[in-house]
């Protein structure tokens, strides 16, 4: 069994197959005495399995040769790899190498820059200290004479100043008593101006007072007409009323044009007339109103005639 195990599998299928043929081959033999003459059609069997059993050999031969040629392909295959590790593993420590060296070049190159730079600085430093040592003495020597200067235009100035504070008097006070006539002057404007402005605006308030009950009472009359013209359309004649008759009607309004009281103030005559137009006010409720809130407050109590036909 271990035999088999180590063999390959095209081994094994190849040795079963020569084994069933001989079974069949054993068992198609005619082993009982035969009285007739034997013919040359018999052996055909016989040739017939030679035949197959060459053809399998052929096939395990091939397939053996297949087998090894994939191993070699195989083994080939796992050269290259093996190849192409080792060169990258020469490849990769080459390339170690290359970068510790050039991290020793940048090393000593950042030594070389730092001393260069520390000599930079101490030469850099003295200069500065001899530069700031001959400024300072320069300086001194600039401040002493600037100071002498500074005492001579001192005098100079003192002199200067005590003129121009009296020129400054003088000045000053011609200025104030220009300043007092000025303001005399912008007052006296001021005032006049203003009672003009009042003037003209006391006039502009009059005009626009004007303009405006002018516009309220156009609008009062417009909008008594709307009401007259509704009550009209909701009156309903009395049987017993006549022609030619009216009333005056007080009526009581809420801004919506809702009719909260209605009252005949002067009276037809006829009592069936007054209670009809009456009953119209409420029935044409709610009357049209005007929509300037100042107007509206005339119309919360508003009287006006009823006339049939006059509106």
């Amino acid at each position: 069994m271990q035999f088999l195990r180590e063999r390959p599998r095209p081994f094994v299928y190849a040795v079963l197959v020569h084994l069933v043929l001989l079974a069949v081959l054993v068992f198609s033999l005619d082993w009982a005495p035969s009285t007739k003459p034997s013919t040359a059609s018999k052996p055909a069997p016989v040739q017939a399995v030679v035949v197959d059993a060459e053809r399998l050999d052929a096939e395990v031969q091939r397939q053996k040769a297949q087998k090894e040629k994939q191993q070699r392909q195989e083994q080939e295959k796992l050269k290259r790899i093996e190849e192409q590790t080792r060169a990258a593993e020469r490849k990769r420590e080459q390339e170690e190498k290359r970068i510790v060296e050039l991290k020793h070049q940048r090393e000593v190159q950042a030594r070389k820059e730092a001393e260069a730079k520390q000599k930079a600085k101490a030469e850099a430093k003295r200069k500065a200290e001899l530069a700031a040592k001959q400024k300072a003495e320069a300086a001194k020597k600039r401040q002493e004479e600037e100071k002498r200067k500074a005492e001579a235009e001192e005098k100079r100035q003192e002199e200067a100043k005590r003129k121009a504070e009296a020129e400054k008097k003088r000045q000053e006070e011609a200025k104030r008593k220009a300043a007092a006539e000025k303001k005399r002057q912008e007052e006296a404007e001021r005032k006049a101006a203003e009672a003009e402005m009042q003037a003209r605006l006391a006039a502009e308030q009059d005009r626009m007072a004007t303009q405006r009950r002018s516009a309220m009472q156009r609008m009062i009359d417009e909008y008594v007409l709307y009401i007259q013209e509704k009550v009209q359309r909701s009156w309903i004649r009395p049987p017993s009323s006549g022609a030619g008759l009216s009333c005056t009607v007080e009526v009581r309004l809420i801004p919506s044009g809702e009719v909260i009281d209605a009252q005949i103030v002067r009276s037809s005559g006829n009592a069936a007339f007054d209670r009809s137009v009456e009953a119209a006010v409420f029935k044409a409720s709610p009357l049209p109103v005007p929509p300037d809130a100042e107007v509206m407050e005339q119309f919360r109590s508003l009287r006006f005639e009823f006339k049939p036909g006059s509106a």
